[in-house]
């Protein structure tokens, strides 16, 4: 059975599926299967009619073939050649696997590439919306050979295998400039090589505060922070959670004013801003540490400053005099709350009153996937669900919530890129006289869940999944039910 073409320049095609096909074969007769379900695999043809090919594929894959039109014969070549780079084992095959491995990577919009070494050889994994999948098997040979490339590549000493080695490339993949940090760490099995990808697409994608997903509240509070002239706005979540995203679309919106001076303290420069002056933390030495460069960064006239992250009492302590000296002054925390942020500086020895006359807002983030537009599902909530919506905000009644599902255009995993909820604590006049009284975390986030007008964490998440950017299971893994927001009575 024909059905309707398919852009392939958009799927994201499983490696188990990519392997029902032998690579010379999808090569020879233009095919490419995107998908399987129950005992059907879909194949996009060139030739649909073609019989003869259609009769080779029920055999080889032992499954029945649904063929699919391809509208741009141009594009399923490329999307095969893509899918099915030519590895013949050479002197180039190396290269060739990292090609393919970069160019899969990049159009599936994944954010980590990791070579794992093992005992029979290794696999190459890659982060995709934040979760990991693997792409493909090496044996030991090629696993030694990929990491050699990528070291060379970078710049690395390809001698040195006793000792973590940091570097960076720049190439071409997919039509776009991609920026490759790369660093690599030995293990009892070899060196695990870890390549962070950072695309012209992601760069673009930070420009506005207004992309990241912000509820209108959150998005209004937090734009007239911004205008303060001094104090410190502080963000906080697990690693992977968005905080620089947040922190650099903020720094544009300063760049963009070209009578202020912009200086980040990094470690390391995730990607650049243009119009900021960045400098990179010796994370390898003690020549500069947070607390040293920022030091030095005084002396250089800034109106806005960017920590990369507060981790100790030195670098807390010059953050929060500088934000008494009139300067605005951005940093992140590892902490669980908006609330946690405050009583962590406390913790970290910043005198109470301090923290209460520099802070002006805390900020936590999560970020979570989006169903896949294209096969998102949409079911009534089960009892659990409506308990867990009820503890969450208060919400009773609802008919439907979307499920991910999973088709070509989103690897079979039901998802297909991510946004984020947020959580914001003003630090008004109440929230000041709190902080000097002691209060504790507990104290604090019942004023965030006493808000009326801003969301907590769970409360914007679950905005989300009524509109239909997220799902419920995203949202309670991102959030446990431990921390739900206002607690309206129901337990999860």
């Amino acid at each position: 059975m024909l059905v309707d073409e398919i852009d392939v320049g958009s799927v994201r095609i499983p490696r188990d599926v990519l392997g029902l096909v032998p690579a010379a074969f999808a090569r020879r007769a233009k095919v490419l299967p995107v998908s399987v379900s129950d005992d059907t695999v879909s194949v996009v043809m060139a030739s649909p009619e073609d019989f003869e090919t259609l009769d080779k594929l029920e055999n080889m894959t032992g499954l029945i073939v649904s063929p699919i039109r391809c509208g741009d014969l141009t594009d399923l070549d490329l999307a095969i050649r893509r899918f099915y780079p030519r590895v013949d084992g050479d002197a180039d095959g190396a290269e060739a696997v990292f090609d393919s491995v970069i160019n899969r990577a990049v159009h599936m919009h994944g954010s980590d590439i990791h070579i794992c070494p093992s005992a029979d050889g290794g696999v190459v994994r890659m982060r995709i919306d934040g979760k990991m999948i693997e792409d493909r098997k090496l044996d030991r040979h090629a696993v030694a050979e990929l990491t050699s490339f990528v070291k060379v590549m970078a710049g690395m000493d390809i001698a040195e295998r006793r000792a973590p080695l940091d570097g960076s490339a720049t190439l071409f993949s997919e039509g776009e400039e991609v920026h490759l940090r790369i660093a690599t760490i030995p293990t009892a099995y070899g060196e695990h090589v870890t390549i962070r990808l950072l695309s012209k697409v992601m760069i673009e994608g930070l420009d506005s505060l207004s992309d990241l997903g912000m509820s209108a509240a959150h998005y209004a509070l937090f734009r007239d922070a911004l205008k303060y002239p001094s104090g410190m706005i502080l963000l906080s979540g697990p690693t992977g959670s968005g905080k620089t995203t947040t922190l650099y679309a903020s720094l544009r919106l300063f760049c963009e004013d070209t009578t202020r001076h912009v200086v980040t303290i990094e470690d390391p420069v995730e990607m650049p801003i243009p119009g900021a002056t960045q400098v990179k933390v010796d994370s390898d030495g003690d020549r500069v540490s947070f607390a040293k460069a920022l030091k030095s960064v005084l002396r250089h006239d800034p109106d806005v400053i960017m920590i990369g992250e507060i981790r100790d009492l030195e670098t807390a302590d010059i953050a929060v005099k500088s934000a008494l000296t009139g300067h605005l002054v951005f940093s992140t925390l590892h902490t669980n709350s908006a609330a946690g942020i405050l009583t962590r500086l406390v913790n970290l020895g910043v005198p109470a009153y301090l923290v209460a006359a520099t802070i002006r807002i805390a900020v936590a983030q999560r970020l979570v996937r989006r169903p896949c537009p294209h096969c998102v599902g949409w079911h009534a909530p089960a009892p659990r669900e409506v308990a867990l919506l009820r503890a969450a905000a208060g919400i009773d009644a609802v008919e439907r919530i979307p499920e991910a599902r999973g088709c070509s255009l989103c690897a079979s995993t039901g998802y297909l890129g991510r946004t984020a909820i947020y959580e914001m604590l003003p630090v008004d006049d109440n929230v000041k006289r709190m902080i000097l009284d002691g209060a504790g975390e507990a104290e604090l986030e019942a004023v965030v869940a006493a808000d009326e007008v801003l969301p907590t964490l769970w409360e914007d998440g679950v905005a989300k999944i009524l509109k239909g950017d997220t799902t419920l299971e995203e949202v309670e893994a991102a959030c446990p039910a431990l921390a739900l927001g206002k607690q309206h009575g129901g337990e999860a």
